[in-house]
Formats: structure tokens, sequence, C-alpha cells
């Protein structure tokens, strides 16, 4: 992201123009420090993002993507450990989506011009890529969080106290990463909503 964005403030006037007019509106607002609220708000919804990770990292020591790391476990365990697995997999691919989404819809406005509406590509199959996959991503990361903590009590612990207890550890991190997840699907939810409305404007006599 951090790669595209820097591309993004490079080579597409398009986005420098945007990012000025959003300074220019912050500067009509006052100072920067009534930004403050705005700046401690973004923080804390990336860290409620983060929570999942914080979580499977500490958890899933020695998890793979292939055979199974239990192969002792009982059913229910290697169940959880494939449920793992997939809702790992399905974070990683969601932000591969959304990757593929902006860079489709850059070389798509290069060759076609700026005001072009981009139909080809991965846009033949999502209306908007980057931002889909970006909620399956964030999504099933916070799934993971829970998953990890499922298969880990299944597969170590010895009874339900001892189970309890690390949920209980766990919950603060799990309840941010609840709120992550919802406060990005939020925000992500607003911007789709604002695209769709300009799209409609500009381009709403188009066939596709």
């Amino acid at each position: 992201l951090d790669i595209f964005l820097l591309y993004r403030e490079i080579f597409l006037p398009r986005f420098r123009a945007m990012r000025e007019r959003i300074e220019d509106r912050a500067k009509k607002q006052g100072a920067r420090w009534k930004r403050t609220p705005f700046i401690v708000s973004c923080a804390v919804l990336y860290f409620c993002m983060v929570c999942p990770l914080l979580v499977t990292s500490n958890l899933c020591h020695g998890l793979g993507m292939g055979m199974s790391t239990t192969a002792t476990a009982n059913g229910m365990t290697k169940s959880l450990e494939n449920m793992l697995r997939t809702s790992i997999l399905a974070s990683l691919l969601g932000f591969v989506l959304g990757a593929l989404g902006d860079i489709n819809k850059s070389i798509g406005k290069a060759i076609q011009g700026e005001d072009q509406l981009i139909t080809w590509g991965i846009f033949r199959f999502f209306r908007h890529p980057n931002y889909t996959g970006e909620v399956i991503g964030w999504v099933s990361s916070c799934l993971s969080a829970f998953l990890a903590v499922a298969w880990y009590t299944a597969g170590t612990c010895s009874g339900v106290k001892e189970s309890l207890a690390i949920w209980r550890g766990k919950a603060p991190y799990l309840i941010l990463s609840v709120l992550g997840a919802m406060g990005i699907s939020f925000v992500l939810g607003t911007a789709t909503a604002g695209l769709e409305f300009r799209q409609k404007e500009k381009y709403g006599e188009m066939k596709e």
C-alpha cells in the first residue's frame, strides 16, 4: 500500500491535486492541532486493525499452510486448524484483490485516459475490487484471531478452566479486533457510497 501511495503521489497528477484540495480544506478549518481528534481516532482504528495479527502471531507458532501440525490432535482441533488456515488465506487473497484493483485501475487510466471508466480486467468481476478486497482482508483477519484462540485452546488446554483463562486473556484484543473490522468496513462502505455517487454523475449515461 505504501509503495502504491508513493507511486500515486509521484506519477499521478490527479491524486496530487486531490491531496492538495484536502490540505487546503484542512487549513481553512484552522490550525493543525484542531485535526488532533481525527489523527488520534485514525491511530486507534489502525491499532484495532492490527490486533488480530498480534493474537495469531502469539498463538500460531509453527502453523504452516501445508500438512497439519497437530498429527495427534482430535477431529475438532484439526477442523479448527483447517478453518484457521482458510481464514488466513482469505485475508491474504483479499489484500491481493485490493492491490490488483488499484494496479488495474492505474494501468487503465494511463492507457485510456484519466476520465475513462475502467471496465476490463478485474473490474469485469468486481465493481470496486480495491474496497471489496480490503473488506474481505480485514474481516477475515478478525475471524482468524478468534479461530486462533479456539484452535490453540482445543489443542493445548486440558480443561474448561484453562481454556476460559486463555479466552479471558485474549478478550481485549478480540474485542478491539471486532471494532477494527467494523470501523474499517464502515470507512470503506462510506467511501464506496461516495464513489458510486460521483461515478453515477460522471458516467451515468454510459451502457457499462
